[in-house]
């Protein structure tokens, strides 16, 4: 089944209900990156300013508030991975290298009352302070980086590149285990399956590959009907299947038959022009505009299709997508049910193009980010 998703009447059962809760300012320029940590207990946003912010909650308030700044790259940072022990925070940047720090940051007991936005003195000093220094920095590419991902038991690290290459690296030597000669464009997205034995590539080329993560060699190339760039990929839980976005249409696969199973295209947006290919064009930080960027979540109350284990019991599976472009078409998020395609939800608060995505591990909360001159991250919260 190849067909679009459009307008639908949701049957009875559980729907998303995210509501704006919060707006974080914490970049000077584009929020390129995104994501919580797996306990839950904290946010972490990356921007074209080069700048990682780390924002938490204080008990019992839930509102996050700015804890750390870390100043990671003097260019902006594509992409960011926090590993899955959450003890580490893995940067992507222009500069074609990739750096990771530790995520520790202060008690909330410690850190004072929360705010939205850095204090004014931190603001200040990052006019002037240095480079925080890494735990690691991993030298390998030759031209920016685009992706970065921890692998789920935090030891390995794939990262895509401009330079068409996607690497493997050993966390703990800092060392690259393998070059993957990925593809003939640049590497947009990479990630890997629930077991750490598979690693995905998603690139300007149209093609997503899979690769066994030990002997580097590529296991399977899906591709789709309009050679569109792939500027987002990941494995689903569900061990089957795989998102993919490209310009204005996510793909859902079938990874043993390589064949795309269900097509889903936001139905307030329009499709916007695919990347042109150049570092330097239709990107801020590294994400191109008008690029469709997914997340996965799941809710309870499953009334039909594919589900997904979860805490207490079975849950439907949703996908989240932006619809890429800024105005009255863009700067929104989508919510389908993956089984039926039906429309939960189209989340709309952002004035300029949503880049950034970030769905919280109890699927209750939604981060998103977005392009200059907003730049702004906005938090939903579905508290039904």
């Amino acid at each position: 089944m190849n067909a679009e998703a459009g307008p639908s009447t949701p049957p009875a059962g559980r729907v998303p209900a995210y509501k704006l809760s919060q707006s974080l300012n914490g970049h000077r320029r584009s929020v390129t990156a995104l994501q919580w940590l797996t306990d839950g207990q904290a946010l972490v946003s990356g921007g074209a300013d080069g700048i990682l912010n780390i924002w938490t909650s204080t008990p019992p308030s839930t509102s996050l508030g700015h804890a750390r700044t870390i100043r990671a790259h003097r260019t902006g940072i594509n992409s960011l991975s926090i590993s899955p022990d959450d003890l580490y925070v893995a940067t992507a940047s222009d500069d074609n290298d990739i750096r990771i720090y530790p995520v520790s940051s202060p008690s909330p007991a410690a850190s004072g009352p929360v705010s939205a936005e850095p204090e004014p003195e931190v603001q200040a000093e990052r006019k002037t302070r240095s480079l925080t220094t890494p735990l690691r920095e991993l030298k390998g590419h030759t031209a920016p980086v685009l992706a970065v991902a921890f692998s789920p038991k935090s030891n390995l690290l794939v990262s895509g590149s401009f330079d068409e290459s996607a690497i493997v690296w050993d966390v703990r030597r800092g060392v690259a285990l393998r070059q993957l000669p990925a593809h003939s464009e640049a590497v947009w997205t990479v990630g890997w399956d629930g077991e750490g034995v598979m690693v995905l590539t998603g690139s300007a080329d149209g093609l997503i590959r899979l690769w066994d993560a030990t002997t580097g060699q590529c296991l399977k190339t899906l591709d789709n009907d309009s050679n569109s760039p792939v500027t987002s990929a990941l494995f689903t839980p569900n061990p089957f299947y795989l998102i993919s976005g490209t310009a204005g249409v996510v793909r859902v696969y079938n990874i043993h038959t390589g064949k795309v199973v269900k097509t889903l295209q936001p139905t307030t947006a329009v499709v916007v022009p695919a990347p042109t290919g150049a570092a330097n064009e239709n990107k801020e930080g590294g994400t191109t505009v008008g690029a469709v960027v997914v997340a996965f979540t799941a809710v309870p109350e499953c009334a039909e299709g594919m589900e997904v284990d979860g805490p207490g019991g079975k849950k439907e599976a949703w996908v989240l997508a932006t619809t890429g472009e800024s105005g009255v078409a863009g700067g929104k998020v989508v919510i389908w049910e993956l089984g039926t395609r039906r429309v939960g939800q189209v989340l709309e608060g952002h004035r300029s193009a949503v880049i950034a995505l970030a769905v919280h591990p109890s699927g209750r909360m939604v981060a998103t980010g977005s392009l200059e001159p907003e730049k702004v991250i906005h938090v939903w919260r579905d508290d039904e």
